[in-house]
């Protein structure tokens, strides 16, 4: 088994392994564990929702072949092996042979090919594919050997498959994917078992499963969108823990209460301003690069980290982490200047009074930063009509009609750069913001073949961050601390840099204290 990329953030977490064994063989059907949310999830299917609200419900219920640990490194989950050959165009796995799914049938390397076959196929509305395109052909040897062949080398697949849960095949076909979505079934430690919208969605313990009996006979997931309201019933009792948006000028006195407890790290995850150069709304200014420049230094990055956040994070510059070997750190990155926003602007094709749309989503946050812009701009002559949206409708927007001038939002995840820059600038990712660049995309495409190790690999994203920063498809706000808080009879729990992941040691390293 070989690692294919170890990024530097170790140097900056405490180690902290995960671990199978050590579950109760016995589980108390009281035992629940209510957790926070900051939105509703739109649907539960693992291949078509992209959202974290999603992520950190599924993953508890469709797994991954391997799954990053919390150093952010790929370890065996549903694989008990792997092995990387042939200049990473080969992938051989080992899976395990003792899971079973949760109507009690065999987990086998069929429905491991069926997952990456449906999601690969253009006619399935699946999410991702771009990443996952390389992969060119699935052997199965036995029920449980299997061999991903890629049509060209590709260093970082083996991290992106940790994020791809399996799907059961029989399922999937009898009911199809919009009945999946409302009741998945998976191999993991819990099972699905109800969901109201917008109200709470039950997950019960999986007493078959493969990594031993879940600490908890129950967990709860209950979306609550404005940040305030999620505090207060965490304050009250009816939630026992909750992780990110996490009202900032309250975390230091949560960290003196005895009864609750804080708990952060360093995560691969930055929040920005999207600058959408192919909007419908008001293509000219959005199409115009001095306004998107003047955009960039009329973001006041340490106000809001001060203001708003209470001084938690650090200036955004790039997409790349800057605790990368292949963050570019001798570009002149922008930095809050009005007078600089200003020349912009007189360079730009803008007359004064025009008026552009920015997008948010429900929480303190997102609409804080929406209104500081917003007043800058305003200072520049520039109307800004503030839309806050409901989750869900706000992701159809963003994913779907890719209808706006501008939006406030994060992307996590950035755990190597290939997964920091090429779904969200490479003419076939995701791309929401209209970024089209050639040079860029044979780039991004070359970055994959080489060793992530290499020195040709820094210089490859190097110059791709060069090359993004000269456009500006997006103001980067800030570099994001995860933070955690939970109660305090809660123990074993240490917050996951990837936040997806954050609630998978609950059915075995947390426990609370009798």
């Amino acid at each position: 088994m070989r690692r294919v990329y170890l990024s530097s953030l170790v140097v900056l977490m405490l180690v902290f392994s995960l671990f199978i064994g050590g579950a109760s063989n016995v589980i108390a059907e009281e035992d629940t564990v209510v957790i926070g949310q900051s939105a509703e999830a739109p649907g539960l299917h693992t291949l078509i929702e992209t959202s974290i609200p999603v992520f950190e419900r599924v993953n508890l219920i469709n797994e991954p072949l391997v799954k990053l640990n919390h150093n952010l490194e790929p370890i065996p989950w549903l694989a008990s092996d792997f092995e990387i050959l042939e200049g990473a165009t080969r992938i051989e796995m080992t899976l395990r042979n003792d899971v079973l799914w949760h109507d009690g049938s065999q987990f086998t390397a069929a429905d491991v090919k069926y997952t990456y076959e449906w999601l690969l196929d253009e006619d399935n509305p699946g999410a991702n594919r771009d990443i996952y395109a390389d992969i060119n052909e699935i052997e199965i040897v036995s029920d449980y050997e299997m061999v991903f062949h890629l049509s060209s080398p590709n260093s970082f697949m083996i991290n992106n498959m940790a994020r791809l849960g399996i799907i059961p095949e029989e399922y999937h076909e009898e009911v199809g994917h919009d009945e999946f979505a409302e009741a998945p079934l998976g191999t993991g430690p819990y099972v699905h078992e109800d969901w109201t919208r917008g109200e709470y969605h039950t997950m019960t313990a999986f007493e078959d499963y493969w990594g031993g009996v879940p600490n908890f006979y129950r967990l709860d997931f209950r979306p609550i969108p404005e940040d305030s309201s999620r505090l207060l019933a965490f304050e009250a009792g009816e939630i026992d823990m909750y992780h990110g948006n996490v009202i900032t000028d309250d975390i230091a006195r949560l960290e003196e209460d005895p009864d609750f407890l804080v708990k952060r790290t360093a995560t691969p995850r930055y929040n920005y301003v999207a600058l959408n150069q192919e909007s419908t709304e008001n293509p000219e200014i959005m199409q115009d690069p001095y306004f998107r420049k003047a955009v960039t230094h009329a973001l006041d990055r340490e106000g809001i980290i001060e203001n708003i956040k209470a001084g938690l994070g650090q200036p955004g510059k790039s997409a790349v982490m800057p605790y990368m070997e292949h963050f570019n750190d001798e570009l002149d990155y922008p930095e809050y200047d009005m007078d600089k926003a200003r020349e912009y602007i007189e360079m730009s094709s803008l007359e004064g009074g025009e008026t552009v749309n920015l997008y948010v989503t429900e929480g303190d946050f997102w609409e804080s930063v929406a209104e500081i812009l917003a007043y800058e701009l305003n200072n520049l002559d520039i109307n800004v009509n503030i839309r806050i949206e409901e989750y869900g409708a706000y992701l159809d927007r963003l994913y779907d009609t890719k209808d706006f001038d501008m939006y406030v939002f994060g992307w996590t995840g950035q755990i190597d750069p290939d997964r920091a820059m090429y779904r969200q600038f490479h003419s076939e990712g995701l791309n929401r913001v209209g970024f089209y660049n050639e040079r860029v995309d044979e780039l991004l495409d070359k970055g994959r073949t080489v060793d992530p190790n290499s020195q040709e690999s820094v210089e490859i994203y190097r110059e791709i961050q060069a090359l993004i920063l000269e456009d500006n498809p997006k103001a980067f706000i800030d570099y994001d601390e995860e933070i955690s808080v939970l109660h305090a009879d809660f123990e074993g729990f240490e917050v996951h840099p990837y936040n997806a992941n954050n609630w998978i040691q609950l059915f075995d390293r947390v426990t609370r204290a009798e």
